[in-house]
């Protein structure tokens, strides 16, 4: 009861809950400002996120992400009450704000979902986030096996302004797509197969899960780049494009 009565809670403050494809949705107006974000969100990694009002896309709070160098020191939120869904696929929402981007040769992630691979004997994640030069990126990795596959863009992320990220994950279709500010990035919009693999015991298939999570923030994979600041506001996750 808890969980669907947060759901509600959540979805009032804005006048498109009342589209029924919505399955989650919040501001972080009803959040304990100075406190990481309460349930249902989970942290992950030692960085700090804290509710704040130093920026916001709309009302007067956000959630603050200040991450260390490496991964361990990454900082990530995750929501896992609405999965897993009757199409395992999801299209997701939020608006960020970049203070500065990770440096060229750090590889960061910003969004992921993970879970259990059907019919095989490893899990997979599936990832938007960026690499070379501030660009963005598409990634996926297993565990169980080795892979680390990658699909490179020319697009680089904002930084110092509100932008909004949209993504869409089809774990059935092993399908996914990003648009930034509206505009599809076409260059990582992948489907069973990207450009590469560091590792390849998957014959360079990316074979998506059955979606478990959605998690949000930032995340190095190497240290050298220094810290990280990210603010994110106005999440939705829906059946459908909003």
């Amino acid at each position: 009861m808890a969980r669907g009565i947060w759901v509600i809670i959540t979805c009032v403050v804005f006048a498109s809950c009342t589209d029924t494809n919505i399955l989650f949705t919040t501001d972080f107006e009803d959040q304990h400002i100075g406190e990481s974000p309460g349930f249902p969100w989970t942290k992950i990694g030692r960085g700090i996120v804290v509710i704040d009002t130093t920026k916001s896309y709309s009302g007067n709070q956000s959630v603050h992400f200040t991450t260390g160098e490496g991964y361990e020191q990454g900082a990530l939120i995750g929501i896992d009450h609405i999965f897993p869904l009757p199409k395992n696929s999801y299209y997701g929402s939020m608006y960020m704000y970049v203070q500065e981007a990770s440096p060229d040769g750090i590889h960061w992630t910003m969004i992921q979902s993970s879970g259990k691979v059907p019919n095989q004997n490893f899990s997979s994640e599936i990832r938007y986030g960026g690499q070379h030069n501030k660009k963005l990126m598409a990634n996926y990795d297993t565990k169980g096996v080795k892979s680390d596959c990658w699909q490179h863009s020319e697009e680089k992320i904002p930084e110092k302004k509100w932008f909004r990220v949209q993504w869409f994950f089809d774990g059935t279709q092993d399908h996914m797509k990003l648009w930034l500010d509206g505009t599809l990035i076409e260059a990582i919009t992948v489907k069973k197969e990207g450009a590469g693999c560091v590792s390849d015991e998957i014959a360079n298939q990316w074979k998506f899960p059955l979606i478990e999570n959605v998690f949000l923030g930032w995340v190095d994979y190497q240290t050298g780049g220094g810290p990280r600041e990210v603010w994110i506001d106005d999440v939705i996750i829906s059946t459908k494009k909003l």
